[in-house]
């Protein structure tokens, strides 16, 4: 059980880092299809973040959540739901977009950290049981 989650989570943070490099590619000349992109890698991120707790975070509402109770800051919360809105309404100018995705992405990085955080410290618990048991 615990390999196959980690190896899950190994899979969401490589699809992650595949949908970053897209939005990457494609915030210049289709920012609709950028934000899609950048909504999925938080996603991605979330996802793997909730398997560490046992939970499989896919709803809308259940990632904002998440959001929250890891203290994330509410202007980069609306950043994503407007980045999230805006793959759907391609109504941002493009001054807008790239101030809302520097938030998002602002904000990947602080999920970034704390899933490696806490990858590192699940891992060295188990490490510590195994040792115990022996």
């Amino acid at each position: 059980m615990i390999q196959e989650t980690l190896e899950e989570i190994k899979i969401r943070k490589e699809l992650a880092s595949y949908y970053f490099s897209n939005f990457e590619k494609h915030r210049l000349q289709d920012p609709a299809k950028a934000s899609e992109f950048l909504w999925g890698t938080l996603n991605a991120l979330v996802y793997a973040i909730g398997l560490l707790h046992g939970k499989k975070i896919a709803e809308h509402s259940k990632v904002i959540g998440i959001l929250k109770e890891l203290r994330m800051d509410e202007e980069s919360i609306s950043a994503a739901q407007m980045v999230h809105a805006n793959f759907f309404h391609d109504f941002m100018d493009k001054e807008t977009f790239e101030l809302q995705t520097k938030k998002v992405v602002t904000m990947l990085r602080k999920l970034e950290e704390i899933l490696e955080k806490e990858l590192k410290r699940q891992i060295k618990s188990i490490k510590h049981e195994r040792q115990v048991c022996q």
